[in-house]
């Protein structure tokens, strides 16, 4: 009965070693006391935009820097999307529409999308996708001037 036991607590340790490893491995990112890490920032400067789905985030290369985005459009809890045509974000739902810094640009929305703080260490970007911070204001006065005009046809009409 002893070597049982023994051998059942043994292919039970060894069954949540295997979990565990699997999960280590395939995580998708890595989540430490720094946050979690989504991209490089190289990677990021060459692709200017990448959505982050599963953390509900944009992380937008911004003149130089990064930018992590919420992508709720602030009205009824849809999220956007990022239009390459318009460069801007637009809310299928409702029409919302923010330029590429987030900055509420048009429709019901009544604030910019929230943004969450970010690190950079040793070239990866590193957020904590649970500590979004609060909005950009709406109207003239957006932070970094007026918000950026569309380049294009909007992909969602108004």
């Amino acid at each position: 009965m002893e070597t049982r036991r023994f051998f059942q607590f043994g292919i039970g340790a060894l069954a949540l070693i295997l979990v565990v490893a699997v999960l280590a491995i395939f995580w998708p990112g890595r989540f430490d006391d720094r946050g979690m890490r989504l991209i490089s920032v190289e990677d990021l400067e060459a692709r200017k935009v990448v959505e982050f789905g599963q953390h509900e985030v944009f992380i937008v290369w911004n003149e130089g820097d990064p930018l992590v985005l919420s992508s709720d459009a602030q009205h009824l809890g849809d999220d956007v999307v990022w239009c390459e045509s318009s460069q801007l974000f637009e809310s299928p739902a409702h029409g919302e529409k923010f330029d590429g810094r987030g900055f509420y640009y048009a429709g019901p929305g009544r604030s910019g999308m929230g943004r969450y703080p970010y690190a950079v260490i040793d070239g990866h970007l590193y957020v904590d996708p649970g500590d979004l911070r609060g909005d950009p204001p709406p109207g003239p006065e957006r932070g970094k001037g007026p918000p950026h005009e569309p380049q294009g046809p909007f992909c969602v009409p108004t």
